[in-house]
C-alpha cells in the first residue's frame, strides 16, 4: 500500500497555512485582555523569572530565605526574566499582559509549526486536518492561557520534528529539556533513531550532547542539595519531600501518594503497581489526547438521552469512542514506523513511559498536551492510510468506508470546535488583579470559577490588612505572594493537628488560609486540624460564605473561641 506524502510547497499550502493561523488567532480573540494566568505552576515560573531579573539567582522569592529552586529547568523563567528586564518592572499586571501577548504569538507559531511538521508526512489536506485539530484542541487552548511549560514545550518539540535533523534539531532537543524535564524523552528518541539506523558515530555525538544537557542541570541541583542552605532550611518542613515545589521530582515521587505523605514511602511493589495502573489508564488518555476529556464525551451521551429518551444510549459508548481513537493512534504510530519514521514512535513511547512512572494520574490530561500534535498526526496518518487503501479497491463497500473515515475526522474537528465554544461560553470567568498601586484591573480567565474569585477577593483584602514580612500559609503560596507581596508557604502535610501546629508556628506563620479550591483539597485537609487543635490561638478574621476561604490570624495571647463568630463577614 502506498500512502501519498509531502510534495513541494505550493500556493495551496500557503492558503491552508493562513487558515490554520486564522483558527489559532480566533481562539485568542476572547482573551487578549489582562495578564496571563499565573495560578498553579505558572506562579512558580514567574517568581523564578523575577528572581533572575533582579539578579538574585534561581530562587523562590515567596519562601522565607528565598531558597534555591531545583524542580523546574530554567528556560521558561528566563523567558519571564527577559520580559521583566525589557519592561523595567516585575509588576504581574504589566509584565503578565506582555506575557499574554507573547503566549498568543507562540500559540500562533505552534499551530503553523504543526502544519509544517505534518506536511513532512502527509499531503496538504491531511496536514491541514492535523493542524486545525491542534489549533482548536480545548485542553491546549486552556493551557496556552497560562504561563506554564506545556504549550511552549509542545511548540519546541514540534519544531524539532519540523526541522528534521542537523544542528537545529539538536538545539531544539536541548531546549525542550530546558523547558520541561520530560524533554529527556525527546533526547532519548533523538539518540535512539541513530542507533536504529546503525549510525553509531552520530548516536555517540547525540548522546554526548544529551549528557551535557542533563549533566549541567543535575550538577546544579546536586550542588544545591549538598549546600548548607539546603541542609539547614529556614523552617523544619521547607524541604520535606511533600513540598513539591521546593524539592526535586524523585523526592516527591517517592511517596505512595505525594498529596497524602502520611501513607508513607512507596515500596518496590507500590512502584510496580503504580506503573501498571497508569499504563492501564493511558489508552483512554491517548483517545482524550486527540479529542476531549472523557467527561465531555459522557456528558454529551447523557444530554442525548435527555433530549431523545427513546434512544437510551449507554454511557459506555463514550468510552468505546475514546478507545477506538486510541487504537487508531496506535495504528498510525506503527504505520509511521513501518514507513521509516521511527523517531515519532520512540518519542511517544518514551514520553508515555515517563508519565506512567509518575504518581499524578490526574495530571495526565495536561501532560498529553505537548504530545497532541504527534498523537493527532498518528491518528490522521492511520485514517489517510486506510483511505488510500480503500481508494484502490473498486468495491463500493470500501469506497463507502473511505467516506466514513474522512467523515470521522471531520466529526472530531467539529467536536473540538463545539467543546471550545462551550468552554468560552461557560468557563471564561471574570478575574480581578489589584496592582501594587491599588489600581483594579478587570479581565477574564478560563476556569476561574466562583471559588477562585472569592479566594482572590480574600487575598486582596489580606494585602490591605497585613504588615510587610508577615507570613501566609496557603495551598497556593506563589499566587498569594504575587497577589499580596507577603512571604507565603504551603502548610505542613501532617494530619495530626498538634504536630502541624508546632511546625507551622516555627515558620512562623501569621495568617492561615483554609481555602475552598477544588483542584486539590490540601488547603482543607491539612489546615483544618491546625485550627481545631488550638482554636483559641487562631482568630477567624475573614469569612464571607462557605464557598470562599477562611483566613485565620495567629494570636499572641489566646482568644476565646466564642469570640471568633464576631469576626465573620470581615472585609
Amino acid at each position: 500500500m502506498s500512502l501519498p506524502t509531502a510534495g513541494p510547497w505550493t500556493r495551496a499550502d500557503t492558503r491552508l497555512l493562513v487558515v490554520v493561523v486564522a483558527l489559532a488567532v480566533t481562539t485568542w480573540l476572547p482573551r487578549f485582555r489582562g495578564p496571563i494566568d499565573l495560578r498553579y505552576d505558572a506562579g512558580v515560573y514567574y517568581t523564578l523569572g523575577t528572581s533572575l531579573a533582579q539578579g538574585k539567582g534561581y530562587r523562590l522569592l515567596n519562601e522565607p530565605g528565598a531558597i534555591q529552586a531545583i524542580q523546574y529547568p530554567p528556560l521558561l523563567p528566563v523567558f519571564a526574566a527577559i520580559h521583566e528586564r525589557l519592561l523595567g518592572s516585575s509588576d504581574p499586571v504589566k509584565v503578565g499582559h506582555w506575557l499574554r501577548i507573547s503566549a498568543f504569538l507562540l500559540f500562533v507559531g505552534y499551530a503553523a509549526a504543526v502544519y509544517g511538521m505534518s506536511r513532512r508526512f502527509l499531503t496538504r489536506g491531511y496536514a491541514f486536518l492535523v493542524a486545525a485539530m491542534c489549533a482548536v484542541h480545548t485542553q491546549t487552548v486552556f493551557m496556552s492561557d497560562s504561563f506554564a511549560a506545556d504549550v511552549p514545550y509542545g511548540f519546541v518539540s514540534t519544531l524539532f520534528f519540523l526541522v528534521g535533523g542537523g544542528f537545529g534539531a539538536g538545539l531544539l532537543a536541548v531546549a525542550s529539556y530546558a523547558i520541561r524535564s520530560a524533554g529527556v524523552a525527546l533526547l532519548g528518541a533523538w539518540i535512539g533513531e541513530s542507533v536504529l539506523r546503525i549510525r553509531l558515530r552520530q548516536a555517540a555525538l547525540r548522546a554526548a550532547v544529551a549528557i551535557v544537557a542533563l549533566g549541567t542541570w543535575q550538577v546544579y541541583t546536586s550542588g544545591v542539595k549538598h549546600s548548607p542552605e539546603y541542609q539547614q532550611p529556614a523552617y523544619a518542613y521547607q524541604r520535606a519531600g511533600y513540598q513539591f515545589y521546593n524539592v526535586g521530582y524523585l523526592e516527591n515521587m517517592a511517596y505512595k501518594d505525594p498529596f497524602r505523605p502520611e501513607l508513607g514511602q512507596a515500596s518496590s511493589r507500590d512502584l510496580v503497581k503504580r506503573v501498571l495502573v497508569n499504563l492501564g489508564e493511558l489508552p483512554m488518555g491517548l483517545g482524550e489526547g486527540v479529542s476531549v476529556h472523557r467527561g465531555w464525551w459522557r456528558s454529551e451521551v447523557e444530554k442525548l438521552n435527555q433530549k431523545v429518551p427513546a434512544i437510551h444510549a449507554p454511557k459506555w459508548l463514550a468510552d468505546v469512542a475514546i478507545i477506538i481513537l486510541c487504537l487508531l493512534v496506535i495504528a498510525g504510530t506503527v504505520l509511521l514506523a513501518w514507513h521509516g519514521y521511527w523517531i515519532i514512535g520512540l518519542y511517544l513511547v518514551g514520553a508515555l513511559l515517563l508519565m506512567a512512572l509518575t504518581p499524578w494520574p490526574g495530571q495526565f490530561i495536561r501532560y498529553l498536551v505537548p504530545l497532541t500534535p504527534f498523537l493527532t498526526l498518528a491518528l490522521v496518518y492511520a485514517l489517510a492510510a486506510a483511505s488510500a487503501w480503500a481508494a484502490q479497491t473498486a468495491h463500493w463497500v470500501w469506497r463507502s468506508a473511505r467516506l466514513c473515515l474522512l467523515g470521522a475526522v471531520s466529526v472530531i474537528l467539529i467536536q473540538h470546535c463545539y467543546a471550545l465554544y462551550k468552554t468560552y461560553t461557560k468557563y471564561l470567568h471574570p478575574a480581578v488583579f489589584v496592582d501594587a498601586a491599588g489600581k483594579r484591573h478587570d479581565y477574564r480567565l478560563l476556569f476561574h470559577d466562583r471559588t477562585w474569585q472569592l479566594h482572590d477577593d480574600a487575598l486582596d483584602w489580606l494585602a490591605r490588612r497585613a504588615k510587610p514580612g508577615e507570613i501566609v500559609a496557603t495551598s497556593a503560596p506563589h499566587w498569594a505572594y504575587l497577589k499580596t507581596g507577603l512571604p507565603s508557604v504551603m502548610p505542613p502535610y501532617v494530619p495530626d493537628g498538634a504536630e502541624a501546629d508546632r511546625l507551622i508556628s516555627a515558620v512562623p506563620v501569621t495568617y492561615l488560609i483554609v481555602d475552598r479550591l477544588e483542584f486539590v483539597d490540601i488547603g482543607r485537609r491539612y489546615t483544618t486540624p491546625i485550627v481545631a487543635h488550638a482554636p483559641d490561638q487562631w482568630r477567624l478574621i475573614y469569612f464571607v460564605n462557605d464557598t470562599g476561604p477562611r483566613i485565620y490570624q495567629r494570636e499572641v495571647s489566646a482568644v476565646p473561641a466564642s469570640k471568633v463568630a464576631a469576626s465573620r463577614g470581615a472585609k
